[in-house]
């Protein structure tokens, strides 16, 4: 794939999970009125695909350890866009991937929990 191809394939990709990050910023004071009948929250697939509409379901604790970092995603298994970012972690529910290139600066850029 052509260098400025790719870049402009890594952008997208963090636009959209950019999207459902802070789509699931909502979903998550939602869950909040729900913590004292589980400790687990619904979040919207943050990948890349913006036509994905699945959920998944992770702790308060594992999907506030990921939103430390700025360049970090929760996204289902086999929902993984490896041209554009690597695997940090996985788990039976999830997994947790890293942005890099182009897309790394977007995705930190509209995290909106950075000042």
């Amino acid at each position: 794939m052509l260098e400025g191809a790719q870049q402009e394939r890594q952008v997208r990709a963090a636009r959209n999970q950019a999207m459902f990050r802070a789509i699931n910023e909502k979903l998550t004071e939602l869950n909040e009125a729900f913590e004292m009948i589980s400790d687990r929250q619904t979040i919207a697939c943050e990948c890349a695909d913006t036509g994905c509409i699945q959920t998944l379901e992770i702790s308060v604790e594992d999907y506030e350890a990921i939103r430390k970092e700025p360049n970090r995603f929760a996204v289902l298994p086999g929902h993984v866009y490896p041209d554009v970012e690597s695997v940090v972690e996985q788990t039976e529910r999830y997994v947790v991937v890293d942005k890099f290139g182009a897309a790394q600066p977007v995705a930190e850029a509209l995290d909106p929990r950075s000042d």
